[in-house]
């Protein structure tokens, strides 16, 4: 009787660990499939094409940088409409040079901006809030001399209009204070800031849906120039423009 006892509790646990086994192997087509899913929707949809508005005489200069997995806006510090040292002062940045004439302007997760000085120091907890959209999101605003030309650029011109809604668009991303200022950002490591750069605390959550790229693909859609359906990488955007 006893034996046979041991061997209904060793076929049940048998059950169990099988049962436990089976589960883990569908989490896991599961779980590659829906990435294998999202790779494919974003090669479709990052090569259908979002025209660009049909403009006349458009005058305002501004450039996309793509820094390889990240773009970039780079845009005027000063003109008639806006001048971003309002919003992202000088001062704010270690070297504090008035001679510098662009800024490059992108957003994306807080903690990684803040806390992932390289990508030998990115968590898997930073990786999966920022995948998920668990986190906040900060906007990440250089000052350039002229455009760099160690990576991919493209060189886009604006009417008026359209350069008044990209503002627009990049100003709502902004969080600001009670005195009505951006508010700066401050990260843990002295390797993330360079001599020119500061991070701004700003609105909506980093996903895998609505990423860097995304934001600066979005920011196209608004100001009429030419675009993705969608995407999460640089290269949905460069694939537009040719690059």
């Amino acid at each position: 009787m006893k034996s046979q006892k041991k061997i209904k509790k060793r076929s049940k646990t048998q059950k169990i660990i099988l049962l436990f086994l089976k589960s883990i192997m569908w989490f896991l087509i599961a779980f590659f499939s829906c990435i294998l899913l999202y790779f494919i929707a974003h090669f479709i949809l990052s090569r259908i094409t979002v025209a660009a508005e049909k403009t006349t005489n458009p005058t305002i200069e501004i450039h996309l940088m793509n820094s390889g997995v990240h773009t970039d806006f780079v845009l005027p510090v000063k003109n008639e409409w806006v001048d971003w040292r309002e919003f992202f002062p000088r001062e704010n940045t270690k070297a504090k040079d008035t001679s510098l004439n662009l800024i490059a302007i992108g957003w994306g997760d807080k903690d990684f901006y803040l806390n992932t000085p390289e990508w030998a120091d990115l968590t898997a907890k930073t990786a999966i809030n920022a995948g998920f959209g668990l986190g906040t999101s900060a906007i990440h605003a250089t000052y350039h001399a002229s455009i760099l030309t160690d990576r991919p650029t493209v060189k886009l011109l604006l009417t008026k209009n359209q350069y008044l809604r990209l503002i627009k668009y990049i100003k709502n991303y902004l969080k600001f204070n009670k005195t009505k200022q951006t508010i700066i950002l401050y990260p843990k490591s002295d390797k993330i800031l360079k001599e020119n750069d500061a991070f701004y605390d700003a609105n909506e959550s980093y996903s895998m849906f609505l990423s860097c790229n995304t934001w600066i693909n979005n920011g196209l859609k608004v100001s009429g120039q030419k675009a993705c359906q969608w995407t999460s990488l640089p290269k949905g955007i460069f694939y537009q423009y040719g690059k």
